[in-house]
């Protein structure tokens, strides 16, 4: 019996040891983590609402210094003797003083203590606005408060101490167990605290609080503490660094749930082995293998395997638990899906993906995130907003991305509009075109989410199911902040495309700026090296373009630079590239070149375009173009030499006669840097004293005296001698220094024609030639009249030669100016006629005294009739309006009879004498007269 009894005593004591080993231990594991799990939740929790009442107290400080600085102007305007009746007064302020701007302390109530205003506090009360002081004298640190009032010696400043008790609240207010500390964040200053806080904690948090949230744990007095800071901001409302607010809690009251549950957990175990004691083993193995799959489950679940599912038919604790575990891990899954997803949207906008990997990643993690047969995101095109795109992917599919463009009805969009925090449709009839794809895919009702962004329609985000469904607040949650940030996504993709699209095209024209032609020109380069290829660059520039501006307006040249990118794209192929520089100048990237000559006809197709009408508002026109053309790699490795290859033959296009393309030559780069050096020296020549005038006589053929002479520029360079007017007056017409050169012509003419008349000289005028530039710039007139008076001559002493292009150009304001200048008696000579518009409407029109024959008319005067007819009609005409004709250029004596016969008045050219120099002149002018006189 002894042995029966000990046998059956040896079967409990191993059944019990079994259930230990085998039961308690691994939901004794369980237990631990769910309660450390717990723990942490709860803690984490508690952290949060440490942060929300830290932010609270913050704010209502912030709240509070509002409404101070409210009472302390108000209070500031009221009588003193008012004041020390006033209760609100008293409870919100120790002390108020008034600063007269003389000095003087004025106490309104109370002791006013110390108070000093730094530079930037005086600054801010400048403008009006108030200043929070924290001063430290006298060992606690005192609030103040300072604001700029109107006083009857001007702007005065009140500062007041704020109490204490008014600003940091009564301890009663305090939630229960929460402890407040109040530090300055630059000085470090403890402001206020409801109980000691320990230094090392309070600047560990100050430190962290400089970059974000702070949290911190310490001990105090044993018992573990935790703490969360806040940063109340306020500089820009009171001018002071900002306040740090810490708030605290024991760790036992945010863990008291978990502590509750840990003494629970000991006696429930002791009543379960007791309890299990009386089972048999079947019943104890029952219990064991539910304990190990709920381990199991418990494992996988922190390990982020959220899809596995705990299958338990038994209908008791076990199989609700494991109910209630699978609940969690879906719940768990779901906003740890959610948590990616938005984490993988939110770095993809950082990182200037593109929309539709936006859509694919969401429409990826919404599976997981949501319970959905089908989902379908639908993006409206930012620039036309009757347009969208829909993405579809159906939860049956194999990750397939279908995308399909349709039209968005205005209907839709203000359904969608009328519903941002999402609506259930019916996918039954006839569906949107934005839902057709989850109708095709069996559902028969959607839940649509609309994708706003700062009030705008951006698309939706749809879910569709094939059974009745509804979604609980969290997926509907899931859904909004997808919903947002697909917004945010595709607000960065319509800005960046903004923003790249005027960073990288011509506003004007749509096409390439300078900017993405060089990178495209760069590309091209590295491609070319890369495979042995060849490419051409054409830079285009429209001839006489200023003309249309100022003859029809800037609207109408903006209109020609649009036709003018169009017929230039029309003549380049698909693979070339055409861009806007600037202003009138165009390129082109001609690729996979063959030869040369290719890159040619495409700039001859281009000069032959731009040579046709342009018709712009009923206005026409006729322009011509330029074309400089440079090929890659003969004439340049780089895209700034190929460029400044291509603009350098440009221009030599333009000096040849426009119109025309011409190929880049190394010698052009050297006549540019000669250019660029004459143009330099041109400048500096004045004071340097090389300008001087020569003058080419001109002679009366009645008497065959010299009565007159025309001024003209010469430029006598240190190093390479005289040069030609050719080459410099051309420089300086495109430089602008033309008129610099034209006022000191005009000065040195006048002051020449000074000294002749003293010396009794028998010239009766000197002729200056003015520019175009120089006549169409304001304040001529006063100009010339300047020079004349200085010189002390006689306004019919200066002759004002104009060419044709002059009149042309200015029209009804060149007739005033020239009305002006006869007026005041100068003679006004029609320089170079013949040779461009000649009209009689202008002979007729304008105040010209002197016609001045071409010289291209005149050279072969004597062997070719029809020049002489020419001459002859010019004579007779100018005779019939009673102007004076000049003949210019005149080589042989032949030349000088024939224009005697005609009736020419004055001749100038080598057949009488060159332009001479000053003094040459002055000899020959003597020794004629003194011929005379003999």
């Amino acid at each position: 019996m002894n042995a029966r009894r000990a046998q059956s005593g040896s079967v409990a004591r191993q059944l019990f040891m079994l259930f230990v080993l085998s039961a308690f231990v691994p939901l004794a594991l369980i237990a631990a983590l769910s309660l450390g799990e717990v723990r942490s939740l709860l803690l984490q929790e508690g952290e949060q609402r440490l942060a929300a009442v830290a932010k609270a107290y913050g704010m209502t400080l912030y709240e509070r210094l509002l409404v101070a600085n409210e009472l302390v102007v108000s209070s500031a305007m009221r009588n003193p003797g008012s004041l020390a009746r006033d209760d609100i007064t008293h409870r919100t302020f120790r002390w108020i003083a008034r600063l007269e701007p003389s000095g003087q302390t004025v106490p309104l109530t109370g002791t006013p203590g110390p108070a000093t205003l730094t530079d930037v506090a005086r600054d801010r009360l400048a403008e009006r606005k108030p200043v929070v002081i924290v001063s430290s004298a006298g060992g606690a640190p005192h609030v103040l408060l300072a604001a700029a009032v109107p006083g009857p010696q001007g702007e005065a400043t009140v500062v007041a101490e704020v109490d204490p008790d008014y600003l940091w609240g009564s301890r009663d207010d305090v939630p229960a167990f929460t402890d407040y500390c109040i530090v300055e964040d630059v000085s470090g200053i403890t402001l206020h605290c409801t109980s000691e806080l320990e230094a090392g904690p309070e600047h560990e948090m100050l430190e962290k609080n400089r970059s974000s949230l702070g949290t911190a744990s310490w001990r105090r007095n044993g018992e573990p503490y935790r703490g969360v800071a806040w940063a109340q901001f306020m500089r820009a409302g009171f001018g002071t660094p900002d306040w740090v607010v810490i708030a605290s809690q024991p760790e036992r009251y945010q863990i008291a749930g978990a502590i509750a549950f840990g003494r629970l957990y000991i006696p429930v175990v002791v009543l379960a082995l007791l309890m299990v004691s009386w089972l048999t083993i079947r019943q104890a193995s029952r219990i064991v293998r539910p304990l190990a799959r709920l381990a199991e489950r418990a494992r996988g679940i922190s390990q982020n395997d959220f899809k596995s599912r705990l299958e338990l038919a038994a209908a008791d604790e076990f199989g609700e638990l494991a109910v209630a575990l699978n609940n969690m891990s879906e719940k768990l899954g779901r906003q740890f899906a959610s948590l990616n997803a938005l984490s993988e949207i939110d770095r993809l906008i950082l990182s200037s993906v593109e929309t539709g990997r936006v859509v694919r990643t969401v429409m990826e993690q919404l599976a997981s995130a949501v319970h959905a047969d089908a989902v379908s995101v639908t993006l409206i095109d930012h620039d036309d907003p009757d347009r969208a795109r829909t993405y579809f992917r159906s939860s049956d599919a194999d990750g397939a991305l279908d995308m399909t463009r349709h039209e968005m009805s205005s209907w839709d969009r203000s359904n969608l509009e009328g519903a941002p925090g999402g609506q259930w449709v019916a996918l039954a009839g006839h569906p949107s075109p934005y839902l057709e794809g989850l109708a095709r895919d069996g559902a028969g009702n959607a839940y649509v989410q609309p994708v706003m962004w700062r009030g705008e329609l951006c698309g939706a985000l749809a879910l569709g199911y094939r059974t009745a469904s509804s979604l609980d607040a969290e997926e509907s949650r899931h859904a909004r902040e997808l919903a947002d940030r697909v917004a945010v996504a595709v607000s960065s993709a319509w800005r960046d495309e903004q923003l790249y699209v005027q960073a990288h095209f011509d506003p004007l024209t749509g096409l390439p700026n300078r900017l993405l032609f060089k990178d495209r020109l760069g590309q091209e380069i590295a491609r070319s090296q890369r495979e042995g290829l060849r490419f051409a660059v054409l830079f285009v520039d429209l001839d006489r373009f200023k003309t249309v501006n100022d003859s029809f307006g800037h609207t109408t040249g903006d209109a020609v630079l649009r036709e003018t990118a169009l017929r230039i794209a029309k003549c380049t192929r698909a693979s070339d590239t055409v861009s806007r520089l600037g202003g009138d100048e165009f390129t082109v990237m001609a690729t996979n070149l063959h030869h040369a000559q290719e890159a040619w006809h495409i700039a001859e197709n281009v000069v032959e375009a731009l040579s046709r009408e342009f018709g712009v508002g009923g206005q026409q026109c006729f322009l011509s173009a330029s074309v400089g053309i440079a090929t890659f790699p003969d004439d340049g490795a780089s895209a700034e030499d190929l460029l400044k290859c291509a603009d350098t033959a440009m221009y030599r296009a333009k000096a040849a006669g426009r119109s025309q393309a011409v190929f880049f030559e190394e010698r052009m780069n050297a006549e540019a840097v000669a250019r660029l050096t004459l143009d330099r020296d041109l400048r500096v020549a004045i004071e340097r004293r090389e300008l001087e005038l020569h003058y080419q006589p001109k002679v009366d053929l009645r008497t065959g005296m010299i009565r007159s002479a025309e001024a003209l520029i010469r430029w006598r360079h240190p190093v390479h001698g005289l040069i030609s007017p050719g080459r410099f007056i051309p420089l300086a017409e495109e430089s602008g220094f033309i008129e610099q050169l034209g006022n000191w012509t005009l000065r040195e003419a006048c002051s020449r024609m000074k000294q002749w008349r003293a010396w009794g000289l028998p010239v009766e005028s000197v002729a200056v030639n003015v520019s175009p530039r120089q006549f169409r710039r304001r304040g001529l007139v006063e100009f010339i009249q300047e020079c004349v008076q200085e010189a002390g001559l006689p306004p019919e002493c200066l002759t004002i030669e104009i060419t044709e292009g002059v009149l042309m150009e200015r029209d009804s304001a060149a007739e005033e100016l020239l009305d002006r200048l006869h007026a005041m008696g100068h003679g006004i000579a029609l320089d170079d006629f013949g040779t461009g518009f000649s009209s009689m409407s202008y002979l007729k029109r304008f105040p010209v005294r002197e016609i001045k024959i071409d010289r291209a008319f005149v050279d072969g005067l004597e062997s070719n009739a029809d020049s002489e007819a020419i001459v002859a009609a010019i004579v007779a005409m100018s005779h019939a309006l009673g102007k004076i004709v000049v003949a210019e250029g005149v080589e042989t004596r032949e030349q000088l009879a024939l224009l005697t016969r005609m009736g020419c008045e004055y001749v100038q050219g080598f057949v009488i004498a060159p332009a001479l120099p000053a003094d040459v002149f002055e000899r020959r002018v003597r020794e004629q007269t003194a011929a005379r006189a003999a």
